[in-house]
């Protein structure tokens, strides 16, 4: 940025003289031979008056030093420029100027490499950074929010300031030192024609002004726009099946298209500002030039102070005063734009972080004795409770089995052991620390987590075998999937473990990702496994696989179960009866039955329908 600052305000010095060499290049043209070397006398009638400078009134002094110093600038580049021979006088006028137009295309390069590194730096660390937050928020944050909005966050909003960010820090030190350059001659010359200037100027700012605030507001609409049509499209992609199966293809295109004509409308509109106000703006900038040459013009022709050489000096200043002007006029529109995109970025960074290390947080490197849960409730929302008043303890080595209707809080329950919400009543500790007292890193680095919904990467098998792990071994891999009962099926893979399995492991069956799951969290070899009904969407025989590779994962590890078979549960070392968000039963399976509570309604229950599907699945005899 500072190389870039830098070479800015010498790119703008060299243009400004660039434009200074109109001066000499008047004088070389169309001045006589005597008046070449009569130039440099200018300054000497000038300072040797000195002795009626006292009797001058302080507004004449003031003019004559504007006079003297306006010389003494003409008098130093003739000096450098101005021969005796006109020829030679235009050779060096050449020169220099060819030597200055080197210099300023070498500084526009360097301003724009830089400021191109600097802008995608920032772009670059904006996007991490975002990215970054995106992983520290909890998983509430997750549930209100769209996907496409996540991603248009990342992605259109940022590519919007971005480009901001180009014309802002570009524009914003190059063109105000262009201006501030070209009017300084402009005043050098002629104080009166430029306060002129500055009468006429503010009308095309007004406009600037006006352009700007409607552009922020469409610009905000537009990108909120591109949020729901980044949504749709992801929501389409991610429900391809369920859109093929129902023979939705239609109602899908129509639902996009109506997102696209929305965004497409809104674009339209900031089109018509923006499009519209290039020429307006130039309407207005020629007027202005007009103006100010019918009056620069009369103060020539009339003899008052200015002479037509000045004024030509005064008229390119003033053109070339022309293009910054008109630059940051687009730059304004392009800064309200940008806004549009800083209000979106920052409104999403500056979303609390719930879920967060404390300031004295310990590290756990190792679970010992117990998981244990005191008054603990909690609720998605006020008012609301999904869990009441839980209480229990789980011993290092139990398998803990949570069992009860949908929708009682099972899930929710085994969320709070990895913290990915905190309750807002009670507390869970793990060896007597309260879990908000220990890092996030060493609670998760303890944890192995297989859910129903099985989630694998668009990626290969080891990928998603080995998933988060820096340093393994194909022997430790292979370890995990014969564990899994996975080995044999990978094996028979076209590329084995190396085989790509398609978006979400469309490319396996449900079996087998969940499989893959389970090698994932063998692999980490976790103290603490918390298996979230990962058998229940599979069938029977699946089941049986999966099952089993579950019992070899479990043994010597502490591990909650929420099943919605029972069958799967029936050798817990502790089963949880959750209802309504309370535990209202506590027990093994024996104990529970005898009781003849909610558990064996629900297990009686189970039992009806597992010997209903056996009954549909047993081959009818001839």
């Amino acid at each position: 940025m500072l190389v870039s600052i830098i070479s800015m305000f010498i790119f703008a010095l060299l243009s400004g003289a660039l434009i200074w060499m109109i001066g000499p290049l008047t004088s070389v043209l169309f001045q006589e031979e005597q008046g070449l070397t009569g130039i440099t006398g200018t300054q000497t009638e000038i300072t040797s008056d000195q002795s009626g400078v006292d009797s001058l009134s302080q507004g004449q002094r003031l003019a004559s030093g504007f006079e003297e110093f306006r010389e003494k600038i003409k008098n130093f580049v003739n000096s450098l420029i101005i021969s005796t021979d006109r020829v030679q006088t235009l050779w060096n006028l050449c020169l220099a100027v060819l030597l200055l137009a080197i210099g300023k295309s070498i500084f526009y390069y360097l301003q724009d490499y830089f400021m191109i590194y600097a802008e995608q730096g920032f772009t670059r660390d904006l996007r991490i950074a975002l990215f970054a937050h995106y992983q520290k928020l909890s998983i509430s944050h997750f549930h209100g929010t769209r996907t496409g909005e996540l991603i248009s966050h990342v992605t259109n909003d940022i590519m919007i300031l971005r480009e901001a960010f180009n014309q802002t820090v570009n524009r914003a030190s190059r063109d105000p030192l262009l201006i501030l350059i070209y009017m300084t001659f402009m005043f050098i010359i002629s104080w009166k024609l430029l306060l002129f200037v500055i009468l006429i100027l503010p009308l095309t700012f007004l406009l600037m002004f006006v352009v700007g605030r409607k552009l922020r507001k469409y610009s905000h609409r537009a990108q909120e726009s591109m949020a729901d049509l980044n949504s749709a499209l992801e929501e389409n992609v991610s429900n391809i099946r369920i859109i093929k199966g129902f023979n939705t293809d239609d109602y899908e295109i129509g639902k996009f298209s109506k997102h696209a004509n929305k965004y497409f409308r809104t674009q339209m509109k900031i089109s018509r500002f923006r499009v519209s106000s290039s020429p307006v703006n130039e309407l207005l900038g020629t007027a202005a030039v007009v103006l100010i040459i019918w009056f620069g013009g009369r103060q020539v022709l009339m003899g008052n102070g200015i002479s037509a050489g000045d004024f030509m000096l005064f008229a390119f200043a003033m053109f070339s005063l022309l293009a910054p002007v008109k630059s940051l006029f687009m730059l304004h529109i392009k800064v309200q734009e940008g806004m549009a995109a800083v209000d979106r970025i920052f409104r999403m960074l500056d979303r609390s972080v719930d879920i967060k290390d404390a300031p004295d947080a310990v590290d756990l490197p190792e679970f010992r004795s117990e998981i244990r849960f005191e008054n603990v409730s909690f609720s998605y929302y006020p008012g609301h409770p999904v869990l009441k008043n839980i209480n229990f303890v789980a011993q290092k080595g139990e398998i803990v089995a949570i069992v009860g209707s949908s929708g009682a809080g099972k899930s929710t329950l085994c969320d709070l052991i990895p913290r990915f919400y905190d309750p807002d009543q009670g507390r869970i500790l793990i060896d007597g620390i309260d879990l908000r007292k220990i890092k996030l890193s060493s609670i998760r680095r303890l944890l192995g987590i297989v859910t129903q919904e099985t989630m694998l990467f668009n990626d290969t098998v080891l990928y998603n075998i080995t998933y988060g792990l820096l340093h393994y071994t194909m022997d430790q891999v292979e370890w995990a999937s014969r564990i899994a009962n996975a080995h044999k099926f990978i094996s028979s893979l076209e590329k084995g473990y190396d085989t790509p399995i398609g978006n979400k492991g469309v490319m396996l069956s449900g079996g087998q990702r969940q499989r893959i799951a389970i090698a994932r969290a063998v692999l980490r070899d976790p103290q603490i496994l918390i298996f979230d009904e990962a058998t229940s969407s599979l069938d029977t025989e699946s089941e049986q696989v999966v099952q089993e590779a579950m019992d070899r994962l479990l043994k010597g590890r502490t591990t909650f179960v929420i099943a919605h078979r029972l069958s799967t549960i029936l050798n817990a070392d502790k089963i949880l009866v959750i209802e309504n968000g309370r535990l209202v039963e506590s027990g093994t399976h024996s104990d529970l039955l005898a009781r003849k509570g909610r558990y064996e309604y629900l297990y009686n229950l189970q039992f009806k329908e597992q010997n209903n599907q056996r009954a549909k699945d047993a081959p009818v005899s001839k």
